[in-house]
């Protein structure tokens, strides 16, 4: 598992998520608790892991994605 994005967003998150669904790219959530419970601080980013095998895809799925946002 590597990991593909760290933030205290959660709107950014969300959309990433689906990014992700939509694409049928597996990912797991790390740390959602733990960046809640220190009080949104920004001490623990929450992450976003992908298999190594898909890791390219997802940064390039995300980063088009991005790209369309500024348009």
């Amino acid at each position: 598992m590597e990991t593909v994005l760290k933030t205290n967003n959660h709107i950014t998150l969300s959309w990433v998520k689906h990014i992700l669904r939509c694409s049928n790219i597996k990912f797991y959530i790390l740390d959602e608790s733990m960046s809640s419970v220190e009080g949104n601080i920004t001490a623990i980013p929450m992450r976003i892991l992908v298999d190594r095998e898909n890791l390219k895809r997802a940064k390039k799925i995300i980063d088009q994605a991005q790209q369309e946002l500024k348009k």
